[in-house]
């Protein structure tokens, strides 16, 4: 193990999303990525190098960079904006130095939604979705290399129009809870899964943001713990039906007494600040918050936090990042303090990554900026430099 805690980064990358989870031992976990092309080697202060800082944040396996684990909560291009071009797609054997000198990120484990099956709008979603394939007929094959790193993938949710029954021993349903990730089995880490439900399935309005994956991390400080230090939300683009159903179905079954599954400590705002969690757009015709929106905010625990993954939210008519989306979430915290927005952290002139730690007493910011992001690639670097060889939208 590792001497370091569990760690969260969300990067500023304007209207999307891109979070990263780094465990005590070193495993990564990327949720969504937004990488723009014009932040690649990019000089300007308000436009934060999110590539260079995920290098720097993950692991090196055969001098080749790695993820654990990529989950893509759905097909939008804020989510996925330069997968195809920052990360490996095809056999990891045959990984070659010019993918090497790219920089390409291999992922070793990738979690599929066949909601992404279902429509195709951008060359990101098309290539998340021919790499997920490729790994998919590995296993309907009984391929040799099926399960090396670089060829995993787990199945998240039910299927639509594309059928994957064949490969239900890699899937994770709505209710379950997952503590295994690239293989390797955690005793202080698990996710809840929550969505997509079937229900999204047969909506006549189907739509991807109301089919995205939404999951709570769930952190301990120690394995025999028996309480969760640190919850979680991620949501994607999920609407306010999305969390009606959720609340529903988890009260049901009493997982939010028997696992807790919808209290957080932090709660990513879906759609980046959107009106559509607390009700259709435009807000104007629909200005009342849901009670099932606003009944999930109250699971927050004491000092919890929300964050927004969006531009600079100003009391204008842009949505999202929407203004009265902003208050909304406000009200329900101790102060305006707890509401995070990632375009204006630690400053408007200067954004730099949220980040926090997982801490045996709860969960604490890490609030010295640029100093913290670099305290925590700086730990990674040493802790991994040792580490054992493991066997084998269009950008703007």
């Amino acid at each position: 193990m590792l001497n370091m805690k569990h760690t969260i980064k969300f990067s500023p990358v304007g209207n999307g999303d891109q979070s990263l989870i780094i465990l005590k031992d070193g495993t990564t976990m990327l949720v969504d990525c937004n990488i723009r092309q014009v932040s690649i080697d990019s000089t300007d202060p308000l436009t934060f190098d999110v590539k260079k800082d995920l290098l720097k944040s993950t692991r090196k396996r055969d001098n080749n960079y790695y993820v654990d684990v990529f989950v893509l909560t759905h097909g939008d291009c804020d989510h996925c904006r330069g997968f195809k071009s920052n990360f490996y797609q095809g056999d990891p054997k045959k990984y070659s130095a010019k993918n090497r000198e790219a920089n390409e990120i291999i992922v070793d484990e990738m979690w599929f939604s066949p909601m992404i099956a279902e429509e195709h709008t951008n060359d990101d979603e098309d290539a998340y979705q021919t790499e997920a394939e490729r790994r998919l007929e590995l296993h309907r094959t009984n391929h040799a290399d099926r399960d090396l790193p670089g060829n995993r993938i787990k199945i998240i949710g039910y299927d639509g129009n594309k059928e994957y029954s064949d490969l239900d021993h890699l899937r994770a349903i709505p209710g379950t809870v997952v503590n295994t990730f690239n293989t390797k089995v955690q005793d202080t880490f698990s996710v809840f899964i929550h969505a997509p439900f079937k229900e999204h399935l047969k909506s006549a309005e189907m739509d991807k943001n109301s089919t995205s994956i939404v999951f709570q991390a769930r952190f301990k400080e120690n394995a025999t713990d028996t309480k969760f230090s640190g919850l979680v939300m991620f949501g994607g683009d999920s609407d306010h039906y999305s969390w009606d159903i959720i609340l529903k179905k988890t009260k049901k079954y009493e997982n939010d007494k028997k696992e807790q599954a919808l209290d957080w400590d932090i709660f990513l705002a879906p759609h980046h600040c959107s009106w559509s969690f607390f009700n259709d757009r435009p807000q104007e015709e629909n200005p009342d918050p849901k009670e099932t929106s606003l009944q999930v905010l109250d699971y927050k625990r004491p000092g919890g936090k929300i964050i927004a993954s969006s531009k600079k939210i100003i009391d204008d008519t842009d949505n999202p990042p929407h203004y009265r989306a902003k208050q909304e979430y406000v009200k329900k915290l101790s102060g305006a303090s707890d509401f995070l927005n990632t375009a204006v952290e630690p400053k408007e002139s200067k954004p730099e990554p949220i980040i926090f730690e997982i801490t045996a007493s709860g969960v604490k910011r890490v609030t010295e900026g640029t100093t913290a992001s670099e305290k925590l690639n700086a730990a990674i670097a040493v802790a991994t430099s040792g580490i054992i060889k493991q066997p084998h939208c269009t950008n703007d």
